[in-house]
């Protein structure tokens, strides 16, 4: 959304739909400036062969400094051209180290007038030694001149914070060169540029806080002031001299002036100049690890030139400006870092007690939101949102990560415009316009998620960054803006950016929560290790305790029917009730041992599982529950059901279970019914990571049921609902059906109503095919 202070209907070629336009946007970024064959015309430039110094191309305007054609000069010694003393330092500094570092040099030449000093500025590039010769005046720099530079050194280290420095820097190259303006201008992570600091003279209108588009300095002039830090144009006017020819006969080609200090500049550009209403123009890029972080710009209403001299001034004021930008943003970080391990330290605490990963965060929440400058932040993960401060709502939350999770790097995410990536984060850019997100790893579908709200703003550009495409008095080309009046856009759906150290921030955190999840991990591994040990350790004893109390067991029946065998017909109305009761009791001791044997035998002797079709096990069971079916006049009905991956003979024993509970506990008011389904699960989303399906079994009866306060007590062992007077067990089959079930993958549950009957539900997974299906 954007409203300028100067409406009208949209130029044209703005809107053509036809796509010229993006065409023509990119004609500045194809533009071989660096190769222009021409210099600026208020030096002059020799183009040597580094073994000899001899001529092999030279600017055609040298033919007024030394009254030669271009063509005369070539193929000569520059020796032939200057004093003997110039030519000697020029050697001594090609060939004794650093040749940038030993610039200018005093440069006598011979000319028809006599001798006239120059400042010589060399420099190496594809094979060929470029001589550069500017005017030299040495009565400007004193004492007093290099103290002023001092000055302004020391200044600049003192900033307390970066619009400071960036004043100082302003007004201190200003007081040096004299320029009419100077405006520090930064570049933003697209290319635009915002200025942020200025000096100038009242009857110039300021472009403080103005923005810049990209397009207004393009990738290729980006390039060239990184490796060639200082341009100057002093005369914006100029006529361009070719260089004669352009020709590098070193390498074939054009003559490459990427370091050149004279080099002529492009049409563009000075249209650009011109347009601003600038005579005269000079730039010291501001670079930061090897990046062009801003520039400082100075401008002109008149022609104007400044010394190689003091051009170094201001090239080293740029340095210790850009040296100051680091040590603030350092101590910035440093700030940063000590918050960052307070919070590290609390969270470590917290999260080191038993109440989990949401509530070790949720406790530190203001400290995480204030640290990494953020109004809401939310933990998504396959259990669900956890979310504090102000986010978007669960719902939008899991659509979002959703999304994230179906993007090609599934690395840190941020952006500051949320809804230019995912439109439909639209709806709640007041709230997260920017974000970051943090997966715990890289195949982890937990995320951590930091939102920033919408800074909505009024952007003060410099003249309508929307450039309209012209056909030019230089040709079909992009032409500059004619007008740099404040033309102001509302921009909305954007937050503050992400910061480097709040990203490195963020990861630490990352890394704290998946170090304490590892560490939790191995402990539950290592807890469950020795589970599992103690589990076959109780098997095993139950196991053999049942096989032992059998013997026992058998002796106790025996004496108790040879005892009922002896008894006296006098005694035996008096003792026989004694004598059932022993018998009784033994019965159930039997099928309790029995029982028990069978629950550790379920672990002990499972076989691998394999597709079995569940009818054709039903079938079984039914046949073998046949006596007890008909006794009880139950009626079985069966839907067909899947094939599944199970230990068919635990399955069996499973159905068993459930169905002759079904028959057991029946009304005796009604005949039994048992009712038996299957559903099949939906896959489940992908963002789960998971793509297993299972078949869902249901048996359902009409018995007398329960009350469901007891649903989980029942597949508890030994836990029984009535008496065994009423009805007959040990307590243990369905401890059994659970622990079968579980060693399925499984889940087992029952709903029920007292009266109405009873519904016993489990899970298994299906067979292999089923589970690649969609």
């Amino acid at each position: 959304m954007s409203s300028s202070s100067n409406p009208g209907p949209p130029d044209a070629a703005v809107t053509d739909p036809s796509g010229r336009l993006a065409l023509d946007l990119t004609e500045c970024d194809r533009e071989p400036i660096h190769i222009p064959g021409a210099i600026q015309p208020h030096g002059y430039l020799f183009a040597l062969v580094d073994a000899d110094l001899r001529i092999v191309s030279v600017s055609a305007n040298v033919e007024d400094l030394l009254g030669q054609s271009p063509a005369a000069l070539l193929d000569v010694s520059i020796a032939n051209h200057i004093t003997a003393a110039s030519f000697a330092r020029l050697t001594h500094v090609l060939y004794g180290g650093d040749t940038a570092a030993m610039n200018p040099i005093r440069v006598d030449v011979a000319t028809s007038e006599g001798e006239r000093a120059f400042n010589g500025i060399l420099h190496r590039h594809e094979s060929l030694v470029i001589l550069e010769l500017e005017p030299r005046d040495e009565s400007r720099y004193t004492n007093e001149f290099f103290r002023s530079v001092r000055v302004a050194i020391r200044r600049l280290q003192t900033a307390a914070d970066l619009p400071a420095a960036c004043r100082i820097a302003a007004s201190e190259v200003r007081r040096i060169t004299g320029f009419d303006r100077i405006k520090v201008y930064r570049f933003a992570a697209d290319w635009s540029g915002q200025v942020i600091a200025e000096d100038r003279d009242t009857g110039i209108p300021s472009l403080m806080d103005f923005h810049f588009p990209s397009s207004d300095i393009p990738a290729q002039s980006r390039a060239l002031y990184t490796i060639n830090p200082v341009r100057i144009i002093p005369n914006i006017g100029y006529r361009p001299s070719p260089l004669v020819p352009d020709v590098n006969p070193q390498v074939g080609g054009p003559i490459d002036l990427s370091f050149s200090v004279l080099r002529s500049v492009s049409p563009t550009h000075l249209e650009y100049m011109v347009n601003m209403g600038m005579h005269a123009a000079m730039s010291i890029s501001i670079v930061r690890d090897g990046r062009l972080w801003g520039m400082i710009s100075c401008h002109n209403l008149t022609p104007r030139f400044v010394s190689y001299e003091v051009r170094q001034a201001c090239e080293l004021i740029a340095q210790v400006l850009t040296w100051q930008i680091g040590v603030l943003e350092e101590a910035e970080i440093v700030r940063h870092s000590v918050r960052m391990r307070a919070i590290q330290n609390r969270l470590l605490h917290e999260l080191g007690d038993e109440q989990g990963l949401t509530a070790g965060l949720s406790r530190v929440s203001d400290e995480m939101l204030t640290l990494m400058g953020a109004s809401g932040f939310a933990l998504s993960s396959f259990d669900g949102v956890t979310a504090f401060g102000r986010t978007p709502s669960a719902d939008e939350i899991q659509a979002l990560a959703s999304w994230l999770s179906h993007r090609e790097s599934r690395g840190i995410f941020q952006t500051q415009q949320l809804s230019a990536s995912f439109p439909e984060a639209e709806v709640y850019s007041d709230i997260a316009s920017g974000l970051l997100a943090v997966p715990l790893g890289r195949a982890s579908t937990t995320l951590m998620l930091w939102f920033r709200p919408e800074v909505a703003q009024t952007v003060t550009w410099g003249g309508d960054p929307h450039k309209p495409v012209q056909i030019g008095p230089r040709g079909k080309r992009l032409q500059t803006r004619a007008s740099f009046e404040a033309w102001r856009e509302e921009v909305r759906d954007r937050s503050r950016p992400w910061r480097s150290h709040e990203i490195v921030a963020a990861e630490e955190i990352r890394d704290l929560v998946v170090d304490v999840i590892l560490g939790r991990a191995e402990e539950l591994e290592n807890a469950n290790r020795e589970l599992s040990r103690s589990n076959d350790e109780l098997e095993s004893f139950a196991y053999v305790a049942a096989h032992d109390l059998k013997e026992p067991l058998r002796h106790i029946e025996a004496f108790a029917g040879l005892l009922s065998d002896l008894l006296l017909p006098e005694a035996r109305s008096r003792l026989s009730v004694m004598v059932n009761g022993i018998e009784a009791s033994s019965r159930r001791l039997r099928a309790l041992i029995n029982d028990l044997a069978e629950y550790s035998r379920i672990g002990r002797q499972a076989r691998p599982l394999h597709p079995v079709d569940l009818n054709q096990i039903l079938a079984e069971v039914l046949s073998d529950l046949k006596p007890m079916l008909q006794d009880a006049r139950a009626e079985v009905i069966s839907e067909p059901l899947p094939t599944v991956l199970c230990d068919g003979s635990q399955i069996r024993q499973l159905l068993q279970n459930l169905i002759s509970n079904a028959v057991k506990y029946r009304d005796a008011e009604r005949l039994p019914r048992v009712t038996i389904a299957a559903t099949v699960d939906s896959p489940p989303p992908a963002p789960t990571g998971a793509n297993i399906r299972r078949a869902r079994i249901t048996i359902a009866d009409n018995g007398i049921g329960f009350d469901e306060q007891y649903r989980e007590q029942i597949f508890e062992p030994f836990q029984r609902l009535h008496g065994p007077d009423e009805y007959q067990g040990t307590g243990i089959g369905l401890a059994i059906c659970r622990k079968i079930v579980h060693r399925h993958g499984g889940t087992i549950s029952a709903k029920s109503h007292v009266g109405q009957g009873s519904v016993f539900t489990f899970t298994l997974p299906l067979r292999e095919q089923d589970t690649t299906e969609s």
